[in-house]
């Protein structure tokens, strides 16, 4: 069997930001029944038994939202358990955890330290970019959060990166995003474009999408 990883939402579309470009927290609107969307201990323990039983050098959980700390310690450490269960000698099991940093203190920092997460961190450069388009529910931006997280998985030595969404917001920015981050000893970077879709040819009209053009020259930038 061809390795494969596994990308997960445990907590579906839920999310404790508002983020202005979002394209997923609407999906949440198609499970009606619920307001809040977690998965199941039956569905976590077939998720982990099931792909465990695969034939791999290597197993690689990759959680994602959403928010994946809206589930909770407990729920991480109930997945910890799982694959302690269901691993084979001589296995590796990798887990990386995709967050906008918000719920991250020393405890949450401590657990991902403790077993090895690679974490990714939303960051969109500087509070002023940042705090465009990463609101909560009160239109509060969330940049000073994300920094004491950030300070938090340096504290347990937990390794990490920064993802950046180039939007509309930032795009004409590169240097100025990239020297932000260096400033900050953030040495690891993600960059990824915002390209929205719509179902008439009229175009773009959410404001968010950037151009091809305007991503090369954002990463020329950077380079």
């Amino acid at each position: 069997m061809k390795p494969f990883s596994l990308l997960i939402k445990p907590a579906s579309a839920d999310c404790n930001l508002r983020c202005r470009y979002c394209f997923y927290l609407p999906k949440g609107e198609l499970f009606p029944q619920a307001k809040t969307h977690r998965m199941s201990y039956n569905t976590l323990n077939r998720l982990v038994s099931s792909y465990m039983a695969t034939d791999q050098k290597q197993y690689t959980f990759v959680w994602q939202g959403g928010e994946p700390t809206l589930m909770g310690l407990n729920f991480f450490e109930k997945v910890i358990e799982l694959q302690k269960e269901h691993g084979r000698d001589y296995a590796v099991v990798t887990n990386v955890l995709q967050t906008n940093g918000k719920l991250i203190d020393d405890k949450w920092a401590a657990f991902l330290s403790k077993y090895r997460f690679l974490v990714g961190v939303s960051l969109d450069g500087a509070q002023e970019l940042h705090d465009q388009n990463r609101i909560d529910a009160r239109g509060k931006g969330s940049h000073s959060d994300v920094l004491k997280g950030i300070e938090s998985l340096r504290r347990h030595d937990v390794p990490f990166n920064i993802l950046v969404l180039v939007s509309a917001s930032n795009v004409t920015r590169g240097r100025e995003t990239y020297q932000y981050l260096r400033r900050n000893d953030l040495f690891y970077h993600q960059y990824i474009p915002c390209v929205e879709f719509y179902e008439t040819s009229k175009g773009p009209s959410a404001g968010h999408t950037i151009s091809g053009k305007q991503w090369g020259s954002f990463m020329c930038e950077v380079f």
